[in-house]
């Protein structure tokens, strides 16, 4: 019985040393090819990002107070319902703290970061804030509406037709005089 147990453990061993021999030749054989291509084609460097142009301009546009108009779907596609409201939908998660960060001040974890707008990001939820804006009794009020569908929000007037589940722009005309700032 010693003896058979003996050639399992043997025969194990060399089982996983046979894999990790394995596992690591094909890590030597990708990190050759990466050190091939950085040097063939490397990373290129650029003077200029529009996309970073871009993604900066967005957050400064999202912290306007603008008036915005929200649709929500259901996860079948179909339009559930739709308000005016100001500024861009939230997602529900959202939080003024860091979630990760331990309530000593003490870690010697990576925590996450705070988006420029200070907040820090959802990562798990569909659920949704709508700052809306609800007319009733002559009196404007905005309030929150909560949302567990999908949210598309636009910066213009919108016209939603529920028989057809269409949501077009409510003027005809797109303003075509838009400026454009940065490198051209």
């Amino acid at each position: 019985m010693k003896k058979i147990l003996t050639c399992i453990v043997a025969a194990g061993l060399i089982f996983l040393i046979g894999c990790s021999g394995s596992n690591e030749k094909d890590r030597m054989t990708v990190e050759k090819q990466q050190q091939h291509y950085a040097k063939v084609q490397p990373v290129p460097f650029f003077d200029y990002s529009l996309e970073r142009e871009t993604f900066i301009q967005i957050y400064k546009m999202r912290n306007e107070r603008v008036r915005t108009w929200c649709v929500w779907r259901s996860l079948n596609g179909m339009i559930e319902g739709h308000t005016e409201s100001v500024g861009f939908p939230i997602p529900y998660d959202v939080q003024l703290t860091n979630p990760l960060a331990r309530a000593d001040g003490s870690s010697n974890v990576v925590v996450e970061q705070a988006e420029p707008n200070g907040l820090f990001s959802s990562k798990t939820t569909r659920a949704t804030w709508i700052r809306s804006v609800v007319r009733h009794n002559g009196k404007v009020m905005e309030v929150p509406i909560y949302v567990e569908a999908d949210v598309t929000c636009y910066p213009y007037p919108i016209v939603v037709d529920y028989d057809k589940n269409r949501v077009t722009r409510a003027e005809a005309e797109i303003d075509s005089g838009v400026q454009l700032k940065g490198k051209e």
